[in-house]
């Protein structure tokens, strides 16, 4: 039994509204969390240079009251942690021996320990989570219908491969790790700090809540600014694709100073943008450095009264004041990690609405498959009543109903925009109709699986994407595994041989980008031939001659009636020459079947088709390509 499908007024669908997206924050920690194993290896590493750190100065307020103790017999001896004491008996230069060298070693383990964080760090950022998550994007888009590229710019689909997740990347390394390592150092310092005077530890720390309401301010602010930053972006990369991709129609008509222009209003529009974006984090930084500067200022004022009272002693004060820089420091830190989470998180923001994008064409969760039938029965396609439009526009089809027989040719003729390409994109799933549904060989194209239906659907656009490899690999693009006997017989069916086999390099032949070392024509041969290899049921082929010359097109059209031999052909076309070849031409306008029947019959009719024939004829002479006026 069929699926159900909606109805065909678009006025009655009222879907319900796609729930609110998680938090990117939760997102971002989720993404952490799937490699915590390596990221707690990392943090472990801090760790322990935190403690290595805090050792060494802790070392060095001891040997200072060390020295003070032997030149002033009346000043605080030192005190030694964790009874570590050195025996009575030792002299003070000994001890400060022993103490040098403990600190010398302490700095010889953190500078190696350091080497060892660089490394983790590096290896989990640049060589998993960023390959990982760029992959994982670009697997979503390969999987996301033709209306997801409609939506989105290149630029922009560009820019979230790479910059944004980038961006993602420098969550895990700005925020997360540093923003751990800023939380345990400012605990074991704040610890450290009261361990060593309370009444002191709090006056010097009295101006810390000023910083947090300072952050909470800047955060707000910099989110709506690096949303547009990300955007502007999107926009300098689509410039920069459209200056390369265009350059030769750029240079032909003399527009390289206005191309440059161009691009130059995108790029400073960029700077413009990043410029504000570093007026304001410069003003964060020291706002939050000159609080912290008060906390200085009270120690020195307060701490000197303690060790003249010898509340404390001078190493006490000295390591004292080490930590609170630390501290400080620490605190001063926040601005770049709260720059770093705003930064991440609009970029998260881009990257999973890529990944969260819902996939509109998918197989069924039970899918059929296409009926086992003899070759002259396969490729039997039916419409029934249906109807399409491109997101909330105006009906691009509209109760279309077609019965096409296996081995049928049809071309599809109509003036642009009457809804060719379009139904050709139905065949396939490249879009599912809004109403109505089609079937092929009986089953209906919802219940398929969707590669199984593809295997069988070979398809040739107007301007065809041959790749940067061999002739044989683009042939065997869909069949990697292809042998070189069926690379051959595919090329020989699209009638691609003769000009492969007189190419230096043959099959072998590489071909540059845009395959512009070949000819249009040759171009749709190899296209073809691709297409051909899989042997599919039913061909579609989208205008293929409408960009070529009259011997190029004739030189198509014949390979054309080998390729369509026992299998369903639909051909888009608005030139006679290709439509005469037709079993049946079936004339649209406005998205709705107005005519159909034989070139002959069609003729005889004196209709739209007929009068669209006229005047073809009547322009040949100023129009040697042979295009009907529409």
């Amino acid at each position: 039994m069929d699926p159900p499908h909606p109805d065909r007024r678009r006025g009655d669908r009222t879907p319900p509204p796609p729930p609110a997206p998680p938090n990117p924050a939760w997102r971002l920690l989720a993404l952490a969390w799937h490699y915590r194993a390596a990221c707690l290896g990392v943090f472990a590493f801090q760790v322990v240079l935190l403690a290595l750190g805090l050792g060494g100065l802790a070392l060095s307020g001891i040997a200072i009251d060390v020295v003070r103790h032997a030149l002033v017999p009346g000043a605080l001896p030192a005190h030694w942690p964790m009874g570590l004491a050195p025996p009575a008996s030792w002299s003070a230069g000994r001890a400060l021996v022993v103490a040098g060298g403990a600190v010398l070693a302490m700095a010889a383990l953190r500078a190696l320990l350091l080497f060892g964080y660089a490394v983790a760090s590096g290896h989990l950022l640049q060589m998993r989570i960023v390959p990982e998550l760029r992959l994982r994007v670009f697997e979503k888009l390969q999987r996301l219908s033709f209306r997801f590229f409609d939506d989105n710019a290149s630029g922009s689909i560009i820019n979230r491969v790479t910059g944004d997740v980038q961006s993602v990347r420098a969550f895990v390394d700005g925020v997360l790790f540093q923003g751990a390592i800023m939380l345990l150092s400012l605990g074991v310092y704040l610890v450290y700090m009261l361990r060593a005077h309370v009444t002191l530890t709090l006056a010097c720390l009295a101006p810390t809540p000023i910083i947090w309401v300072i952050t909470s301010v800047f955060s707000r602010r910099m989110r709506a600014s690096y949303e547009r930053n990300r955007a502007l972006a999107d926009g300098l990369v689509l410039g920069m694709s459209e200056g390369v991709k265009g350059v030769r129609i750029t240079r032909i008509f003399g527009r390289a100073r206005e191309a440059f222009d161009r691009f130059q209003q995108r790029n400073l529009a960029v700077r413009d943008q990043q410029e504000a974006i570093f007026r304001r984090v410069s003003r964060f930084g020291p706002a939050v450095s000159f609080v912290t500067a008060i906390d200085t200022a009270i120690l020195l004022g307060y701490g000197s009264h303690l060790v003249a009272r010898q509340a404390m002693t001078l190493g006490e004060l000295v390591v004292f004041a080490g930590v609170l820089q630390q501290f400080a420091g620490q605190v001063s830190s926040m601005a770049g990690i709260w720059n770093t989470l705003e930064q991440s998180l609009a970029a998260a923001r881009r990257v999973f609405e890529v990944v969260d994008a819902p996939i509109d064409i998918a197989s069924p969760a039970t899918p059929l498959r296409l009926p086992d039938l003899p070759a002259a029965r396969r490729g039997a396609v039916r419409f029934e009543g249906v109807s399409f439009a491109y997101g909330d526009g105006p009906p691009v089809l509209s109760d279309i109903e077609l019965d096409v027989a296996p081995g049928q040719c049809v071309a599809l003729f109509g003036p642009t925009g009457a809804g060719k390409s379009t139904l050709l994109g139905l065949i396939p799933r490249f879009f599912d109709p809004l109403a109505g549904r089609i079937r092929i060989d009986g089953v209906e194209l919802r219940q398929l699986d969707l590669d199984d239906l593809r295997r069988n659907v070979g398809v040739v656009f107007q301007e065809s994407l041959l790749f940067r490899s061999t002739i044989a690999q683009n042939i065997a693009f869909g069949h990697p595994e292809a042998s070189r006997e069926a690379i051959e017989r595919a090329a020989r069916t699209a009638g691609a041989h003769a000009f492969i086999a007189a190419l230096p390099d043959g099959y072998e032949t590489r071909l540059e980008e845009g395959a512009s070392n070949l000819s249009g024509g040759q171009r749709q041969r190899l296209a073809l031939a691709r297409a051909m290899l899989l042997d599919p049921a039913i061909l579609l082929l989208d205008d293929p001659t409408a960009a070529v010359d009259a011997l190029t097109e004739e030189e198509i059209l014949t390979s054309l009636e080998g390729a369509r031999a026992g299998r369903t052909t639909f051909v888009a076309a608005n030139r006679l020459s290709a439509l005469r070849r037709a079993d049946l031409i079936v004339v649209l306008e406005h998205g709705r079947i107005a005519e159909r029947g034989t070139h002959a019959a069609l003729m005889a009719a004196r209709g739209l088709y007929f009068r669209a024939a006229s005047l073809q004829r009547l322009g040949a002479e100023d129009e040697p390509d042979g295009q009907v006026a529409s």
